[in-house]
């Protein structure tokens, strides 16, 4: 690929981000078709690379927007083009994929295909080293748990918690630190409706050792929640 296109595909990337940033999601996805009209039939294994960024990052919006047959379109096509691929990019969008196309399949009620894809996912990267991926491993054990949660079925849900907890618990990325706190919040949570006060209290004792003086938003707003749970766990 020459340097010209490559400058052109980083440039559009950062005008997607740009109206991430400002919350255009309109502008951003118009973006991100015009990366998948120049370069979704491209040869050069680089620009595939960039198309199916791209038919991700859109998926993901369209998902939000609960466009889900459009969204899973976006998933399965960004799947086929890195398919074979195991460079850290290729790796990357399909961890990506992966957890947003089993997102959408739980947003559908396809409750054993979401859990199929989520166990898809950890079955495939639980052994990765890349933070990203690491990440989208650590959300798919989460999403899965949610997706218990909606179903009640209550003592799924904490084996998805638990089994985060486990794999990522020494980890040293900050967004996988979050992940964890979120499961150990919703852990307590999921005790709470089953009106187990004392494991309930445990989960959140244990969210607020590891994490009462942390600096992280997100973080920070769970620890406030524990504690103002802790006690009184059937409280939501």
């Amino acid at each position: 690929m020459s340097d010209a296109r490559v400058a052109e595909v980083e440039e559009l990337f950062k005008k997607a981000e740009a109206f991430s940033r400002q919350g255009a999601a309109g502008d951003e996805k118009n973006i991100y078709d015009d990366i998948i009209g120049r370069f979704g039939t491209a040869p050069e294994p680089e620009l595939k690379k960039c198309a199916a960024k791209a038919l991700v990052n859109k998926g993901v919006i369209l998902g939000k927007q609960r466009s889900d047959a459009e969204a899973m379109a976006c998933f399965d096509r960004a799947l086929e083009l890195v398919s074979g691929s195991d460079d850290p990019e290729s790796r990357e969008s399909t961890a990506i994929a992966q957890v947003n196309r089993a997102i959408t399949l739980a947003q559908q009620g396809k409750t054993a295909d979401a859990i199929a894809a989520y166990d898809g996912v950890v079955q495939q990267f639980a052994g990765a080293q890349e933070t990203a991926i690491r990440e989208q491993v650590a959300k798919a054990l989460l999403q899965k748990g949610f997706m218990f949660t909606r179903k009640n079925m209550l003592e799924e849900e904490r084996a998805s918690y638990d089994a985060l907890i486990n794999l990522f618990s020494s980890s040293q990325e900050a967004a996988v630190h979050r992940l964890i706190a979120n499961a150990l919040f919703s852990k307590g949570l999921s005790f709470g409706k089953a009106m187990h006060r004392e494991a309930a209290n445990a989960a959140y004792d244990e969210l607020l050792s590891r994490y009462a003086g942390s600096d992280d938003p997100e973080i920070k707003d769970l620890v406030g929640k524990a504690n103002f749970n802790k006690g009184v766990s059937y409280h939501f």
